[in-house]
Parts: C-alpha cells; sequence; structure tokens
C-alpha cells in the first residue's frame, strides 16, 4: 500500500511526525539536541537530526543532521525516505529559536499629574519594548500609591514569548502626595456676648503640608448658625477641611409683657416708688436679661417707663411700658393757726391748690378718749364748740391730695375763756376785778364796757356786734382792769349800778397814739347785785 501526503501536511509544526513508509518499512524519527522536538521557542542553538530503518532505502532527501544557530520564527526540514518498493517515508519538523533579549524602550505614566507635575492617587507606570524574532510577551507595570515622596523612581523589563528578558530601565522620579493638608479655622474676631455672635464674622483657614506645600487656603464671612467651615489645598491637588461651630443669634428678643407690681395706690394714681419689670422671651441664645427698675419720680400727670430685654447673644429689643400717674408729694397745710375761747377751739389752715379733702382727727374723741373725727370736708377753718375748759385737746389735721399722699400737722389746745375773769354769765355784789388772757406783742389793751344789753345787737363797732350803753373806755397795759364803783367817763361820773353789763377787749399795738389794733381777744358779761 502506498502513502502519499500533500506537502503542506508537512510543514504542520508537530514535535514529531512519523509517516508510515510501506509495508515493512521502518518509520523515521527526529530529535533535537539528542531529545524530543518542542514547538516552543528555543533559546540556544538546535541540532536537528533524523532516523531511519536503513533497510530497503534507496534514496533520502532533507534528512541531513542541521544546527539552527540563528534566530528564526521558522525554520523547517522534511526528510524523506524512498524505499526499493518504490514506497516513501516523510517527517518534517519546525523550529523556532530566539536567543536575543528583547529591547526595553522605557515606561510611561497611565495619565499625566493631578496638579502641578504632583500625583495625588494611584498612578499606573508601565514600561514598553519591541522584539524582533519572537514578539513580546510582556513588560513590567505596577501601580504607585504611595508612600508620599517628591522622587519616586521605577526599573522595569520586558520579556519576549522565548522567554528572554530585557535589561532593566528605569522611569521616574515622579512627585506622590496623597494626604490632605491639615486645616485650622480662626475667625477673625471674638463672640459679640457670652460665648454668641451677633452680627457676621470673617474666618479663615490656615494649613500645613508636609511634602507638596499649601497652595490656597479658603476664607469668607459667616453670617448663620451651626458651624463654620473652610478648606485648605495643597500642589498635589489634596484638599482638607475643618469646621468650628459658631453660636449665632442675630434676631432680637420679644418683650413679651410689663407689669407694675401693684394696683395704683389711690384713684389712679402711685403715690411711692413702683416697681416695673419687662418680661421677654428668645428662641435663639435665650434670655440674658430684662429691665427691672423701679419709678420714684418725678411726679408726673402721665409717664412711660422704657426699658429693654437683651438676649445672651446681646441684641436688644426696646419697650415702654403703660402710661401712669405718680404723685409722691403729699399736699401741704401752712399758715396754721389756733385759737380757742370758753367752751370752743378754732383752727384755721391754709391748704395747697392740690389738697382735695381735708381731715380733723381730736382726741378725745367726741365719745371717748380715742382720736375720732370732728371734721372732714375742704375748708380753710373749724370750730370746734362744747369742749371742756381746762382739758387738752391734740388736733390732727390731715390733708389729701388725688394720689392719696396726706400732710399732716398735730396742734394741742386748752380751751378755756379768753375773758375768764369774771366767769361768763357770772353775778358779783362788788366791783370785779376783769381779767383776759395775754396777747402776744400787744403793748396795750382797749377795755370796753357796755350795761344795759339787751339781748338785740343795735349796732356794729369794728365788725363787732353790741348793744346796750358803753360806760367805760380804758387801755390797761396789763390783762386785767379792776372796776371801781364809781368813775369818768366822757365828763359824767358813772357808778356800778345793778344790772348787766357786757365787756369787750382789744390788744393795742404799738404806741397809743398810733391807733393801732388787733383782732377783738373776746367778749363776756356779768350782772351785778344788791348784797
Amino acid at each position: 500500500m502506498n502513502w502519499r501526503y500533500p506537502v503542506a501536511l508537512l510543514l504542520i509544526c508537530l514535535p514529531l511526525l512519523v509517516f508510515p513508509p510501506t509495508a515493512g518499512a521502518a518509520p523515521i524519527t527526529v530529535t533535537c539536541n539528542g531529545g524530543g522536538c518542542s514547538t516552543d521557542w528555543y533559546k540556544v542553538s538546535v541540532t536537528v537530526a533524523f532516523a531511519w530503518d536503513p533497510t530497503g532505502v534507496t534514496m533520502t532527501q532533507g534528512c541531513d543532521t542541521s544546527t539552527v544557530s540563528g534566530d528564526t520564527a521558522s525554520w523547517s526540514r522534511t526528510c524523506v525516505v524512498t524505499y526499493t518498493n518504490g514506497s516513501s517515508a516523510r517527517l518534517g519538523v519546525t523550529i523556532k529559536k530566539d536567543a536575543t533579549p528583547p529591547t526595553v524602550t522605557g515606561g510611561s505614566a497611565s495619565r499625566g499629574p493631578d496638579a502641578n507635575g504632583w500625583y495625588n492617587h494611584p498612578v499606573g507606570i508601565t514600561f514598553n519594548g519591541s522584539d524582533a524574532t519572537s514578539g513580546l510577551a510582556g513588560c513590567t507595570s505596577t501601580s504607585y500609591g504611595g508612600p508620599d515622596t517628591a522622587g519616586a523612581s521605577f526599573s522595569g523589563s520586558c520579556t519576549d514569548q522565548a522567554g528572554n528578558t530585557s535589561s532593566q530601565a528605569s522611569f521616574g522620579p515622579i512627585k506622590y502626595d496623597g494626604t490632605r493638608p491639615s486645616v485650622s479655622v480662626a475667625l477673625s474676631r471674638g463672640p459679640d456676648s457670652n460665648g454668641w455672635y451677633n452680627h457676621p464674622v470673617d474666618f479663615h483657614a490656615s494649613g500645613s503640608d508636609n511634602l507638596s506645600g499649601i497652595a490656597s487656603c479658603s476664607s469668607g464671612t459667616f453670617g448663620g448658625g451651626g458651624s463654620v467651615s473652610a478648606s485648605c489645598s495643597d500642589n498635589a491637588g489634596n484638599s482638607g477641611s475643618a469646621g468650628v461651630p459658631v453660636n449665632y443669634d442675630a434676631s432680637s428678643p420679644s418683650i413679651d409683657s410689663i407689669t407694675l407690681d401693684r394696683a395704683p395706690d389711690s384713684d389712679g394714681w402711685y403715690n411711692h416708688p413702683v416697681r416695673v419689670t419687662f418680661h421677654g422671651s428668645d428662641g435663639g441664645s435665650g434670655i440674658d436679661a430684662c429691665t427691672d427698675v423701679t419709678y420714684s419720680g418725678p411726679d408726673t400727670t402721665s409717664t412711660t417707663v422704657s426699658g429693654t430685654c437683651s438676649d445672651k447673644a446681646g441684641n436688644r429689643a426696646g419697650g415702654s411700658s403703660p402710661a401712669f400717674k405718680y404723685d409722691s408729694t403729699p399736699p401741704t397745710i401752712t399758715n396754721l393757726g389756733v385759737d380757742w375761747d370758753d367752751g370752743s377751739a378754732t383752727l384755721t389752715w391754709t391748704a395747697s391748690a392740690d389738697t382735695k379733702s381735708v381731715e380733723i382727727d381730736r382726741a378725745p374723741g367726741p365719745t371717748g378718749p380715742d382720736a375720732a373725727a370732728v371734721f372732714k370736708g375742704l375748708a380753710s377753718s373749724f370750730e370746734d364748740k362744747g369742749l371742756t375748759n381746762k382739758v387738752k385737746y391734740v388736733y390732727t389735721i390731715i390733708g389729701f391730695d388725688d394720689a392719696g399722699n396726706k400732710a399732716v400737722e398735730t396742734v394741742t389746745i386748752i380751751p378755756a375763756a379768753k375773758l375768764y375773769s369774771p366767769a361768763r354769765g357770772a353775778t358779783v355784789v362788788s366791783p370785779p376785778l376783769l381779767g383776759w388772757r395775754k396777747v402776744a406783742g400787744a403793748s396795750y389793751y382797749n377795755l370796753q364796757v357796755y350795761f344795759g344789753v339787751s339781748g338785740k345787737a343795735l349796732r356794729r363797732v369794728a365788725s363787732v356786734a353790741v348793744s346796750g350803753r358803753k360806760v367805760l373806755t380804758a387801755w390797761p397795759r396789763q390783762p386785767h382792769y379792776r372796776l371801781r364803783k364809781s368813775w369818768s367817763f366822757k365828763g359824767k361820773t358813772r357808778k356800778l349800778a345793778v344790772g348787766h353789763y357786757r365787756w369787750y377787749v382789744y390788744p393795742g399795738l404799738g404806741k397809743r397814739s398810733a391807733n393801732k389794733y388787733g383782732p377783738l381777744i373776746g367778749q363776756s358779761d356779768f350782772y351785778v347785785k344788791k348784797r
């Protein structure tokens, strides 16, 4: 049987191809450097040797031993053995040899620097090369992500398909800084009040960087609550930030109410210091203080108190209290005059225009020893009658104004007859000693005696109603005068006759020739009867 194989089939790269010879022929074998032949790449010279059974061989072709010493991607041989019977056997082999290392052309980064020639996150480093025969299998590649340095250098090589490795090549240096700068934030001023800011505050960031250095830092103005944040960037493009809490309150508090500590003292008026308190609230920093003052004047028919509430941030709100009337000045009672007579007392006074009422209390009172009111009204005088002579009476005169302020004056009166001797209405049988109360400042006295009192006033003398016939006028220097049984008056002799007498006394002021008299001291009467 004859075996025929196409030529193309002999070129297939197989480690060992044995073509069966004709029946009875030995197969062909091939060795490479004494061993089996490989389809992989050789890096050393390869000696290719064919072997066959020489029996019946008439001819060989391409079967000589050959050494492949040069680089080649496809060295091929086909050994053909022809036998006597006309048959033949064939065996082909292909050798790939590459003993030359590839060439490394250098390294490169997978991308450009992130900022200012600096890398700030991992970057790939790849080496490149070429190979003339087997082709490149690969080159060194890596990724660099630290540590930070200003000079990171790399070495690498390339390997071809035959396993040859090139010499080392260098790439770099590159600058790498993947660390954020440290940042601190500073405010341009301190808080406005109690740790709080109440109007915008400038801020700026500052930073430090241990390698590429600070490129820039942010600044600005803060005018809200929470915290302020700022950042710095280094020359490698890394950015760091920091924040500081800021207590911020630019809103004024509210005044919720303004109160006076009590109701008016009298008729809508305050007459002694009144406390005015402001009450407020604040939704931010909280209330720090509100006005709390005591108003004590000046007197006014209408006034308000101004005040504020402030929060802890120093914001303030102002307001005014409701209007109120204030009068702490009491009225005045001046020109207090007192007079008394037999069983009576008379008080006179001048009240200031703001006096709205006058009350007079007397002790003992009308019904017992305790003080009691004997007069209420608005007047300038009061006569108290029905008193007991020689008893001490204490009068308290109180003047009230609309605000309830009062003026108080006190006097003591012991009533007694101004013309005390003889007692009023007394009956005598001999010439009496007429006695009366001494008047301060009087240098003499004018005594007038009338007889025949009819009970009906006939005329007025010096604003005093008199009746009867005047029988005596005298000007004693002392506050007493002794009547005689007879005397001369207006050229006539007068005698002390049985009947009713009324007498009057005036104080004389200055020299008698001046004819100047004070008001009537008093009047009285007595009766004369036979022994």
